[in-house]
């Protein structure tokens, strides 16, 4: 018959071992042994993009060397965990997942003063507008709804958009009835504005599919979108006129955020806001240069720049866009002058 009983010695030979683990994970790392806290963070896009491995995973793999051991970041691509990307926010919110990449187009409603990202002209460059964007979260102008049970990491806008289509565009006459996809209220509405049909509900992986079959006629996007999501192959007329940018965040269930020791919430802090922002559009920036340039070596694609005629014409259509933003959002005139300011410094 076997003896149950653990051994007193036993007891203290485990210790000792588990000591002696101990010291030798502190000797070869420099760093003390401390028991890790591993975060989940989903993202819609895919791994081989430049967001996922010159971004993200990068702004990741900072935040776990600064944690000094007390953090571990798994990250999941192309929606390996949670398909939609439309369900990314309500995952982080209920904390299905630690951190989350979001399309704010995909959940309207949400951020909606971040949608002045989405008006004509807004922004020069990803770097620029997502600096104004760090700025007018931590200024507490952007609130957004429903968003208590997280954390902002970061606030980030894309490149200007411009329109590519099916069909050569140089005129207003040549868009008016064709169907355009836009994300977000604020496109669609600038969509509406020229005189194309809207078209929205499409994310930007079916947006390629959605050109070949004849659902839409051309799309609204920049040219990172263009190019990892194949738009660019199935669409070859662009039109260059700055149709707005697209507003994007990470955000973190707060909760897990309050719950971590110090050293891991300080690693996080000090990756966060600004720093993410950088990160972000500096890697946008030399993506859309590299993505354009490529681009324009195709000889089967035409680029169109409007005359000034056409253009006065654009801008006047365009214009109601903004006048109907600032109308119809809460503190809409105060919003619009603050995001103005934020650009105008971001661009210094």
């Amino acid at each position: 018959m076997f003896n149950n009983r653990k051994s007193p010695r036993g007891h203290i030979v485990r210790g000792l071992m588990g000591c002696a683990a101990a010291l030798a994970l502190a000797l070869v790392t420099g760093q003390p042994a401390q028991a890790q806290d591993s975060l989940r963070f989903t993202t819609s896009v895919p791994a081989p993009s430049f967001i996922y491995a010159d971004i993200l995973s990068v702004w990741s793999q900072r935040v776990i060397e600064d944690s000094n051991g007390t953090l571990d970041i798994q990250m999941f691509p192309a929606g390996t965990l949670g398909r939609d990307p439309a369900t990314h926010l309500d995952m982080a919110r209920d904390g299905i997942a630690d951190i989350s990449y979001i399309v704010l187009g995909y959940t309207p409603g949400a951020v909606n003063e971040a949608t002045i990202l989405e008006l004509p002209g807004s922004t020069p460059s990803a770097t620029v507008g997502s600096l104004a964007a760090t700025k007018m979260v931590e200024a507490g102008l952007w609130p957004g709804q429903g968003m208590e049970n997280v954390k902002i990491l970061g606030a980030f806008s894309t490149a200007p958009t411009l329109l590519t289509t099916l069909d050569k565009v140089e005129t207003l006459d040549d868009v008016a009835g064709k169907k355009l996809r836009g994300a977000g209220p604020t496109l669609l509405a600038t969509i509406d504005a020229i005189g194309a049909t809207p078209v929205g509900g499409i994310t930007s992986p079916q947006l390629a599919e959605s050109l070949s079959r004849g659902l839409i006629d051309g799309t609204i996007n920049e040219w990172v979108a263009l190019t990892i999501f194949g738009v660019a192959d199935i669409a070859k007329n662009h039109l260059d006129i700055n149709l707005g940018a697209s507003p994007l965040m990470v955000v973190m269930n707060k909760d897990k955020y309050d719950s971590l020791p110090e050293e891991a919430r300080a690693a996080i802090d000090k990756n966060s806001g600004e720093a993410f922002a950088r990160l972000w559009g500096e890697q946008f920036d030399a993506a859309i240069d590299k993505f354009r340039s490529a681009a324009e070596q195709d000889e089967t694609r035409t680029f169109t720049t409007l005359s000034e005629e056409q253009q006065e014409m654009w801008d006047a259509k365009l214009q109601t866009v903004i006048d109907a933003w600032i109308a119809d959002t809460p503190n809409g005139q105060e919003l619009y002058d603050a995001f103005t300011a934020a650009i105008d410094e971001a661009s210094q």
